[in-house]
Order: structure tokens, then C-alpha cells, then sequence
């Protein structure tokens, strides 16, 4: 009787832990959110600053397809204020995400689940190819679409499409982390146990 009890304990606590990542990763989505209108905010009032980071080739490949992107805004003859404000800001978006990612693969040390479900591994795998597909296409000089970023579209429109695709891989690459961590929790403390 103690041993199913200690069972279903164990469950519910592995259950908690992993519906405690995913709150996590969906926070990290929406503080991403909140700095990216706050840093469009700034370098709005700012474009000189955010040209100036947009210059830096370090600064600007946090985000990688901002180097081919920055082409095609110049040669577009979109405006260059206009240019560096939405180059600097999905900078911003993915260095949030990539300091989220590097907290993940920290955590992950102390976390002691051992649930893993095996759906959420092709739905992360899904997630990365069909964002990695979209995200690293030049941005379009054709009339934008509802989804494709476009230099026929404003800055902040383009900036909202940039988000749900910077986030989208970075969501698809942390649940994938964090599955693969279980799977391997889950095979390690299998193979103790035998």
C-alpha cells in the first residue's frame, strides 16, 4: 500500500516539475515579449543607438539572418532609422531567448523528474524545422502576407512577425532540451534501479 502511494507521489511530483518548466518557458516567452516592446520603445526615441548596434556584425548575428536581412533593407531602400530599429530589436528578442536557453541547460543539472513524454519530442522537432524554415528566409521585398516579413511593412508589424518566429524556434528548441534531459533522466534512473 506505502509503495502505490510513494508511486503516485513520485508521479505527482514529476508531473509538477514538468508543468513547472513549461510555465517557466512560457514566462520567458512573455518577458521576451515585454523587453522587445520596451527595447522598440527605446530605440524609437533612440535610433542612433539602435544603428549603432546594428553596425556591430557581434551584435547583429545574435540573430543570424538580421546579416542577409540588412541587405536587403538597403537595397529595398527601406529607411535606415527604420532598418536598425528592427535589426537591433529581434537582436534583443533572440539574446533573451538565448539567455533563457542558457538557463535551461543550467537547471536541468538540479532537476530530478522523470516523466518524459514521448509527444513532445516530434511537436519540438516540428516546431524547429517549420520556424527554422520560416525564420531564416530573406526578408521579402514582394507585398507582405499575413506571415512573411516584408519591406512593404511597417517596423512593428515586421517586429510582431519577427517575434513569433524568434520565439517559436527558441520554444521548439527548449522543449526539445528539455524532453531529451528527461529521456535521459528516465533511462539513468531506470538502469539504477535494475
Amino acid at each position: 500500500m506505502n509503495t502505490l502511494k510513494s508511486a503516485n507521489g513520485k508521479e505527482e511530483k514529476a508531473d509538477n516539475e514538468m508543468r513547472r518548466q513549461l510555465l517557466a518557458l512560457l514566462f520567458a516567452v512573455l518577458v521576451t515579449f515585454i523587453i522587445a516592446v520596451l527595447a522598440y520603445g527605446f530605440f524609437l526615441l533612440h535610433a542612433e543607438t539602435a544603428c549603432y548596434l546594428a553596425a556591430s556584425s557581434i551584435y547583429t548575428e545574435i540573430w543570424p539572418t538580421n546579416l542577409q536581412d540588412a541587405d536587403v533593407l538597403l537595397g529595398a531602400g527601406y529607411a535606415r532609422p527604420d532598418s536598425c530599429i528592427l535589426l537591433s530589436t529581434r537582436s534583443v528578442i533572440s539574446a533573451v531567448m538565448l539567455i533563457y536557453i542558457f538557463y535551461l541547460f543550467v537547471s536541468q543539472i538540479w532537476i530530478k523528474d522523470a516523466s518524459y513524454v514521448p509527444k513532445l519530442i516530434p511537436i519540438s522537432v516540428f516546431l524547429i524545422l517549420g520556424y527554422l524554415y520560416t525564420s531564416t528566409k530573406v526578408i521579402s521585398t514582394e507585398p507582405a502576407s499575413i506571415y512573411t516579413i516584408s519591406t512593404h511593412s511597417g517596423v512593428a508589424v515586421n517586429l510582431i512577425k519577427s517575434y513569433v518566429k524568434i520565439c517559436g524556434l527558441y520554444l521548439g528548441i527548449s522543449l526539445f532540451i528539455q524532453r531529451m534531459f528527461a529521456l535521459l533522466r528516465l533511462k539513468y534512473n531506470t538502469g539504477r534501479e535494475r
